[in-house]
């Protein structure tokens, strides 16, 4: 017979559950009422919900594409309704987005990406909030799927700074020599990064694939996003030189070997060296991530790293983008599970 799997706790419980509050002591109904309290906050219905989702119309069907659409009665949530002609079926504004099937106020999603953007950890941010393992996984894929796209139509121009900087794969993932241990220097056990930024704060943060950059790498990452005939300052490596011939660009080239212990404000590599160095440390943020989703945690600190400066815009930034360009993933689909599954008590 296989081992049973344990059963999951909801994010609520607390180890008195089943205990009558007179026989428990002081110190355990203090907990116990403290967890459940700031549990019950962190769940707490937002009457602002139906405006935020009425505030975008819908002008065609999201399951069928057919624009012959008329407007139905409010849900009993307050959400405007619309019917499909062609398909018959109904939706709402939430239909089809990450929002769909929400089983929490929006205000949950607001907090979540305010700790997303200041760095805080998924382990961390379960405990705060009070939330089950299996929520900020599932919230981050979806956030993902969102952002999917957020930095095609960003083009750099000016001066504009790139350089490469680089992961390790996973350990368990780690090609070795017959000898049995790792290669040294850039090899496939090294995920590249393409890292760009102009004079003006705009910056972007690609995936170039594994191992050293190449001219294909770096025609791939960077030319669509910097503007013909801008300056492009980077170091010795010849790969650049491909987008240097293909745009236009002026280049302005530095010995980054030479430049080691230069004062940062003397150095002209500065602005890319500092991006590398905090996305270094937005991933090292979350060091045990799924590195098939690091194209998803680029575009996340691109969102980080550009304007709006202000957290609380780059939250409804966020909002807005999903509400305008859909997608949806559902809890069963994300986690390959059976619906009632005890643990999605929370999901949003």
């Amino acid at each position: 017979m296989g081992k049973r799997k344990k059963k999951r706790l909801p994010a609520s419980a607390t180890p008195w559950d089943d205990v009558p509050d007179e026989d428990l002591t002081p110190s355990q109904l203090m907990v116990a009422r403290s967890h459940r309290s700031i549990y019950e906050f962190r769940h707490e219905r937002f009457a602002g919900d139906a405006d935020f989702f009425n505030g975008y119309a819908r002008d065609a069907c999201p399951r069928c594409g057919s624009p012959e659409i008329t407007k139905r009665a409010h849900d009993a949530q307050g959400v405007r309704r619309y019917l499909c002609k062609q398909c018959g079926r109904t939706f709402t504004p939430q239909t089809g987005t990450i929002f769909e099937d929400r089983k929490l106020p929006l205000s949950a999603w607001t907090d979540y990406l305010l700790q997303v953007f200041s760095y805080d950890t998924f382990s961390s941010m379960t405990r705060e909030d009070r939330r089950s393992d299996t929520t900020l996984p599932y919230w981050t894929a979806k956030l993902f799927a969102v952002l999917d796209g957020i930095q095609d139509g960003v083009v750099l121009s000016g001066r504009v700074w790139v350089d490469e900087t680089y992961w390790p794969v996973a350990a368990k993932d780690a090609v070795r020599r017959p000898d049995g241990k790792l290669p040294r220097g850039l090899s496939v056990n090294q995920m590249c990064i393409g890292v760009g930024v102009d004079d003006s704060g705009r910056s972007v943060f690609f995936h170039e694939g594994f191992g050293k950059t190449s001219k294909a790498k770096t025609r791939a990452a960077f030319g669509g996003h910097i503007e013909k005939g801008s300056e492009l300052i980077h170091d010795m490596e010849t790969a650049h030189d491909a987008i240097v011939a293909d745009l236009g660009l002026k280049s302005t080239k530095h010995n980054a070997k030479l430049l080691k212990g230069v004062p940062d404000d003397l150095n002209p590599l500065q602005p890319v060296n500092e991006m590398c160095f905090l996305l270094k440390g937005f991933l090292g943020s979350h060091k045990g991530f799924d590195r098939s989703d690091l194209q998803g945690y680029l575009n996340l600190f691109h969102v980080i790293s550009n304007p709006p400066h202000d957290m609380m815009e780059k939250a409804a930034l966020v909002l807005d983008w999903a509400m305008l360009h859909p997608k949806t993933l559902r809890f069963r689909d994300f986690y390959n599970v059976k619906p009632q599954l005890s643990g999605e008590d929370d999901c949003l």
